[in-house]
């Protein structure tokens, strides 16, 4: 999975499609279906372009990619493993203004269904129309951060504090409940994006997530508008930042990549100012997937 805010619209070809790692190159292993979600400026909701073709082989895929110019972005190459492969399956999902995708498997998932289901907030239970554990997680993911504070029809700037512990609750559950289901020993994997366009939040729970705010050269330095651009040299907290990628595999090494630590969240307000910290309660094991 693949996301990119900025505080200027730019083009993402590079990450989609020409970057070393780029998503077309990642399909080759994830080949069953793509999607890519993006926001233009003074609309609220996303466009949203999903196939179940892989994308190295879509000519879609490509066309999408060369011209799209946008400040939000959420893409993905799936690799199944629950829920067959259909265009229902198919991430980002979307609900209104946000849009959402998921690396990784809710283990025993066919048998705890209908008890993740039963914690989804009414009003968005019977928008689940398709067959994957990470449509369920999405409307989960929702109904947190709606009780954490988080108005959807008017949003704020920021995701409330509480919701790191709202959500560290949630996933803490899952887990007990994955484990419980006796399917697989191991953790569930719950590593996700979730993003309105203005604000994001992404987990990384036992499986890679990368973030990066800075870069060794930018092909787009000449022709950005932001004035003391902050793109360069160690990151700086406690600043608006320029930019934000990231990235379950990291796409390219014109980015400074660092790591989300396992069990955390990371957090991008509408002023571009980024919080990355454990989840509370949830200590463990080291992630079994690279």
């Amino acid at each position: 999975m693949f996301a990119f805010m900025s505080r200027v619209s730019l083009q993402v070809q590079r990450s989609l499609v020409k970057a070393e790692n780029a998503l077309h190159v990642q399909s080759r292993e994830h080949p069953h279906g793509w999607g890519i979600a993006y926001y233009l400026a003074g609309e609220v909701e996303p466009h949203r372009v999903r196939s179940v073709e892989a994308a190295f082989t879509d000519a879609k895929f490509q066309r999408v990619s060369e011209f799209l110019t946008s400040h939000a972005v959420v893409a993905h190459v799936r690799k199944a493993t629950v829920g067959d492969v259909r265009v229902e399956n198919t991430h980002p999902f979307q609900w209104g203004p946000f849009t959402f995708c998921h690396n990784g498997t809710i283990f025993g998932f066919e048998h705890i269904r209908d008890e993740l289901l039963s914690f989804v907030h009414p009003r968005f239970r019977a928008l689940v129309t398709g067959g994957t554990d990470s449509e369920v997680l999405f409307f989960l993911a929702l109904t947190v951060l709606e009780a954490s504070g988080y108005d959807l029809e008017s949003p704020p700037k920021g995701i409330p504090p509480r919701f790191r512990e709202d959500l560290a609750e949630l996933l803490g559950w899952i887990r007990k409940l994955s484990r419980a289901s006796g399917d697989d020993p191991r953790e569930p994997m719950l590593n996700f994006v979730l993003t309105d366009g203005r604000v994001l939040a992404a987990t990384r729970f036992n499986g890679g997530l990368s973030f990066s705010t800075q870069k060794v050269r930018c092909a787009d330095y000449d022709i950005c508008p932001i004035a003391n651009k902050v793109c360069f040299g160690p990151r700086r907290h406690a600043i608006r930042h320029t930019h934000l990628l990231l990235a379950s595999d990291p796409t390219s090494p014109d980015d400074v990549w660092e790591e989300v630590p396992n069990r955390g969240l990371l957090t991008l307000d509408s002023d571009f100012r980024l919080h990355v910290g454990p989840l509370p309660g949830l200590d463990g094991p080291d992630p079994w997937y690279p």
